[in-house]
């Protein structure tokens, strides 16, 4: 396993040839995808497998086709959006690439803007990242970027775990409410002022110059490694590592493990004894969470895990944009049963009654 310690100093790693989202450079990247075509760029992406750091996986070569194709349909001049809000505080991964590789993330930008044809950009960030925003503006600042004509400015959202969903974004940017919306339409079709828009996180996007530079393959993924570990902060870990390798690699746990929760506040919560899962979109699904925010929180013993959901829950009947009533209702409803379980005022029933409502905020929220 090749694990890069990112937050904090500490001692030296052994190198490994697979490429790196925080250590690579490509200075040339962007001339080399200006003087490519946009549908040979594309499939350049297509192939290095680069898929969204985001959470949910979606293949960014995807994207960047769909919002490419429906702006030469309509005519419309299409927007870039590289989404460094970090919605989940606990896990700041923008911030960190922020940080040390602002250079990749610019590239990335216009790289992505290239090859949809974009003429501007924004990168969006979460007003408390205010070191971070003073680092991109200074950026900004200093880049001439005449050649592409390509406009790049900083957003930010509203703070809150909402303004990093992604119809929510396109709302903030809009000036509306923070609430999501049903989909379809998706954002390459309709998105920020009804124009075409590729919406990619930020490591997502900083991948970009050592895929279009030097064929790169996008095997890792940041990580923030939380919890009773002895040096929690934001890793670099090779997808496939299992959680209990990435637990070590923080310097292991501090006692006993009692569960891994992983993906933040949307995941899950898994046993001690499923430190052998791996690392991975299709993974972490089988087991029962997702890559979500990637925080990989370690739980020792000692701690009540119907308090730890109710807590869970607790913040995100809190967060909801209050738009569809499964999310609105259902967070809530959670809460208060897991709260009296915790307070021995449970029922038997309460049971089926969490299934249900599981399943059914899973198939209606937005």
């Amino acid at each position: 396993m090749r694990t890069r310690h990112i937050t904090s100093s500490s001692r030296p790693l052994p190198a490994s040839a697979a490429a790196s989202v925080l250590d690579g450079r490509a200075a040339g990247a962007v001339a080399k995808a200006r003087a490519t075509s946009a549908t040979d760029l594309i499939a350049t992406i297509a192939q290095s497998g680069l898929r969204g750091r985001g959470g949910a996986g979606y293949p960014l070569a995807d994207k960047l086709r769909a919002v490419r194709e429906s702006a030469a349909a309509r005519g419309a001049d299409p927007l870039v959006i590289a989404n460094a809000y970090d919605a989940d505080t606990g896990s700041p991964l923008s911030r960190t690439l922020i940080a040390r590789t602002i250079g990749n993330l610019l590239q990335g930008v216009t790289i992505a803007a290239h090859a949809v044809g974009a003429h501007e950009a924004i990168v969006y960030m979460h007003p408390e990242a205010e070191v971070e925003r003073a680092a991109m503006e200074r950026e900004l600042g200093t880049r001439s970027d005449a050649p592409s004509k390509l406009a790049v400015s900083v957003a930010l959202g509203p703070g809150g775990f909402m303004g990093g969903e992604e119809s929510a974004l396109m709302n903030v940017l809009e000036a509306r409410r923070t609430m999501a919306h049903q989909r379809p339409p998706y954002p390459a079709e309709s998105g920020v002022g009804m124009r075409p828009t590729l919406i990619a996180s930020a490591e997502t996007l900083a991948w970009l110059p050592q895929i279009v530079d030097g064929g790169a393959r996008a095997t890792t993924k940041l990580v923030s490694v939380t919890g009773a570990v002895r040096a929690p902060g934001v890793y670099e870990v090779e997808l496939g590592t299992t959680l209990g390798a990435i637990l070590d690699g923080a310097g292991g746990v501090n006692g006993e493990l009692k569960c891994i929760a992983v993906g933040g506040p949307t995941g899950g919560i898994l046993a001690a004894s499923r430190t052998d899962v791996k690392l991975g979109f299709e993974e972490l699904r089988a087991a029962g969470t997702h890559m979500g925010s990637a925080q990989i929180r370690a739980i020792p013993t000692g701690v009540c895990i119907v308090a730890e959901a109710a807590t869970m829950f607790a913040y995100l009947a809190k967060e909801t944009c209050g738009i569809c009533v499964p999310c609105r209702v259902g967070t809530a409803r959670v809460t208060g049963i897991l709260e009296g379980v915790q307070s021995q005022l449970g029922r038997e029933t309460d049971i089926a009654w969490l299934g249900e409502l599981g399943d059914h905020m899973e198939q209606f929220s937005l």
